[in-house]
């Protein structure tokens, strides 16, 4: 199966400072990341004071967050991503 990169906004500690940064998804998960990224909304994560990952789909417009996970930084957030690509798709693309 090929692997795709898609864009994400990372905020950084201590003072949110963006920084871009790319996550490798199968092409499943690409092809749904791009109508995602194609709606308008963006990916972002940010690593807290807990040391967890906030993996987020943002929709600019509504300013809001239209899918997010919280996951412990490292293994867990390769399926976080596939969740909230998933979530996100399903609400501009909802089934019959």
């Amino acid at each position: 199966m090929l692997r795709f990169t898609i864009p994400f906004t990372q905020y950084m500690k201590p003072d949110g400072r963006k920084v871009p940064v790319e996550f490798d998804v199968e092409d499943e998960a690409a092809s749904k990341a791009m109508a995602i990224i194609e709606h308008g909304w963006r990916f972002e994560v940010e690593e807290l004071t807990t040391m967890e990952a906030s993996l987020t789909v943002f929709d600019p417009e509504e300013e809001i967050n239209v899918a997010i996970r919280v996951v412990q930084n490292g293994p867990p957030v390769v399926e976080a991503v596939d969740d909230i690509i998933n979530e996100a798709f399903e609400l501009i693309n909802p089934k019959e």
